[in-house]
């Protein structure tokens, strides 16, 4: 299944990979959206790339997955994110994401770019394809961890606009796992 994202920011292309490319950042924006752990696997961050290779683990508790995921899942999930930005050009940054949940057959691959409409702004537009290898519920799964990457990235984006605006502590430590707007 596929779906797309757009986000905007208020900050031009050199902020956003400013703060994109500070280890610290992505600890910071999982444990205050939920996360009970944030292991860095690998983060590098140049001039013209940031790759950055993370698992974080995510209570389950009074999130909004059906019975049959909680029971599948238990009390919390493990999520690895891999993640890839790729300077190519002024106004354009070139974006792969991986998004896995630990030991479940299915996992989102987005693909796009953040570029700089006009001074001072930025967008990213991704396309995600969300697949499965368990043939029996192949849908349902994928569907089911499609509305999970939507509402995670949603969260990551609202704590970034925090975090850009200087206001970006603990706040939306509320959401545990990932939550429905």
């Amino acid at each position: 299944m596929e779906f797309d994202t757009r986000q905007d920011y208020p900050a031009g292309l050199d902020r956003l990979w400013t703060v994109f490319g500070q280890p610290d950042y992505p600890r910071r924006k999982y444990l205050a959206l939920g996360a009970t752990a944030v292991h860095l696997h690998r983060f590098d961050a140049t001039a013209s790339a940031i790759e950055v290779d993370l698992e974080r683990v995510v209570p389950l508790a009074g999130s909004r997955l059906p019975g049959w995921a909680r029971r599948l899942l238990g009390s919390e999930q493990t999520i690895r994110h891999r993640t890839s930005w790729r300077r190519t050009g002024v106004a354009q940054v070139a974006a792969e994401l991986d998004i896995v949940p630990v030991g479940l057959p299915v996992r989102a691959h987005g693909v796009g770019a953040i570029t700089e409409p006009a001074r001072g702004k930025a967008r990213m537009t991704l396309v995600w394809h969300v697949e499965s290898s368990l043939p029996l519920m192949r849908g349902r799964l994928e569907r089911l961890f499609a509305e999970q990457v939507r509402d995670a990235l949603a969260a990551d984006h609202d704590f970034t606009l925090r975090y850009l605006q200087g206001g970006a502590s603990d706040a939306g430590r509320e959401r545990a796992g990932v939550t429905r707007r």
